[in-house]
């Protein structure tokens, strides 16, 4: 059961360390982020709410991940945003853009110099999806377990230590 806790501590890092770097690297550049945004949505305001509040949503995204402030929502909502974000690579793909850069990490695409593709990314995004399922579905504590994986896990009362277990009082 032990190692069901690491696997899912690690995947929600690095899953942490991927929605940080994003949400910051779009914050830093959020105009030329909309204006990336806006090259492949029709509706301006549809383009403007994305580029508004993506970024924000995958910092505190990564931030609750990196924390292990309710791991497995965080982990079932990051399973959704990626679904999201491989939905949107493929469209982008079958319409012949796989080849553009993606602009998902915003100003910090600098990074991989800008050669992270719209294909590349559909790979990364295939991966995090993994990694969000481990963290949701790996996760050995409860769906609303507050508890930071800093301060430990703590030990759990077995039953026969609260006394409901039968136990004739001595």
């Amino acid at each position: 059961m032990r190692y069901r806790y690491w696997i899912s501590l690690a995947a929600a890092v690095v899953l942490a360390v991927v929605f940080l770097t994003a949400g910051v690297g779009k914050l830093m550049g959020q105009s030329a982020f909309l204006l990336n945004v806006s090259s492949f949505v029709l509706n301006e305001r549809l383009a403007g709410a994305i580029a508004s509040w993506l970024p924000w949503v995958e910092l505190v995204l990564g931030a609750v991940l990196l924390i292990g402030f309710t791991p497995q929502l965080a982990g079932g909502v990051a399973t959704v945003l990626v679904g999201a974000f491989i939905f949107h690579n493929t469209w982008m793909v079958s319409h012949g853009w796989g080849y553009q850069p993606c602009g998902c990490l915003g100003v910090l695409d600098k990074l991989f110099q800008g050669k992270l593709s719209t294909v590349g990314s559909l790979y990364l995004d295939i991966g995090l999806f993994a990694l969000a399922l481990t963290v949701y579905f790996a996760y050995p504590g409860r769906l609303l377990n507050t508890r930071p994986w800093f301060l430990g896990r703590g030990k759990a009362a077995t039953p026969k230590e609260d006394g409901v277990a039968g136990d004739k009082p001595k």
